[in-house]
């Protein structure tokens, strides 16, 4: 018998293959179709920046004029946004990290290079628009999640981004803002009046409490904030010009001068505005919660710690400590 003649029982073992086959291959196709139909209708995947645009927008639906009196109304915890700002994060997070293959000196030495997501903000001005909406504090409790959003956002930045006028500016502003609303809240004095001979020494933090949960909450959220920012610039410290800029805009000596001439100017003659616009109340808001209570005394600590760090040369560490214990509220 020939093995390429078929029985009759292998014929109809055949055919009863093809016809399985034939039913299978039937099956695939119509899988396929029904891929290519879903794919038509949902459109290709989702890029970083298909899916930051999409949080963003949902953000900016609830600022529409039909819904103003509503979102009014709300907590922002009652909304999506903390969800939606989140989302933007994570999408910036995934694209800083995929191009954090350099190391600093690297990056800042190159060309800025920098993917969709990041070019959108700076393009748009973003984060500009997150300060507007953080004054309005609408919903309740927006201004609080900007101020996270930007301490997130601080931290996992690329170095070399920060002098952009589209983030550097934005991020000044919004601690501007914080401290404003921080200085005016309604407070309850304790440890003797405010005002006495002894104010001057030892900061608002140690003689007053805010009244307002939400501006303890903001006040140290602002600390944290400064904290991020000067743990990076203690990544790359000429960087610290950006933000202590005074003199008609002649740059002081990279040594303890700085310093000591950011704290005297922030605990004498301090105003919540300055000519300039840069940035002496950063030191401001750290000398005068020094001494606070709890958490926000702590990071107050902190912060002064990482601004000798920064800006005085450790030849010159002694000296600046003497000033600072003469001068900057600090109890000897």
């Amino acid at each position: 018998m020939s093995f390429f003649t078929n029985s009759p029982h292998q014929g109809a073992s055949n055919r009863r293959a093809s016809r399985h086959l034939g039913a299978s291959g039937m099956f695939d196709r119509m899988r396929t179709l029904v891929d290519n139909v879903t794919e038509a209708f949902d459109g290709p995947a989702q890029t970083r920046k298909d899916r930051l645009l999409d949080n963003w927008m949902r953000i900016q639906e609830y600022y529409t004029p039909q819904r103003q009196d509503d979102i009014c109304k709300l907590s922002v915890t009652d909304t999506t946004i903390p969800h939606h700002m989140e989302g933007m994060l994570r999408e910036l997070a995934h694209e800083i990290l995929d191009g954090a293959q350099i190391s600093i000196d690297e990056a800042l030495a190159q060309p800025l290079e920098f993917g969709a997501c990041m070019e959108y903000l700076l393009q748009y001005h973003v984060l500009s628009d997150l300060v507007d909406l953080a004054e309005r504090d609408v919903p309740r409790g927006m201004r609080k999640y900007v101020v996270r959003f930007f301490d997130y956002f601080t931290s996992v930045i690329p170095l070399g981004l920060l002098p952009e006028s589209a983030i550097r500016l934005p991020l000044v502003a919004i601690m501007r803002q914080c401290l404003q609303i921080v200085e005016t809240s309604p407070r309850t004095v304790v440890n003797g009046p405010v005002g006495g001979p002894t104010e001057h020494r030892l900061g608002r933090g140690y003689h007053s409490i805010m009244n307002e949960r939400a501006a303890v909450v903001l006040c140290h959220d602002l600390l944290q904030l400064i904290v991020t920012l000067f743990t990076r610039l203690r990544e790359h410290s000429s960087m610290v010009y950006l933000f202590f800029d005074w003199t008609n805009g002649e740059m002081v000596a990279s040594n303890s001068e700085l310093a000591v001439a950011a704290l005297r100017s922030a605990s004498s003659e301090y105003t919540a505005h300055s000519v300039r616009g840069h940035e002496l109340f950063i030191v401001h808001t750290i000398v005068e919660y020094l001494l606070a209570p709890g958490a926000t005394g702590q990071l107050a600590r902190e912060a002064l710690v990482l601004v000798v760090q920064v800006l005085a040369a450790p030849e010159d560490a002694e000296r600046f400590v003497a000033f600072l214990l003469d001068q900057a509220r600090v109890v000897e």
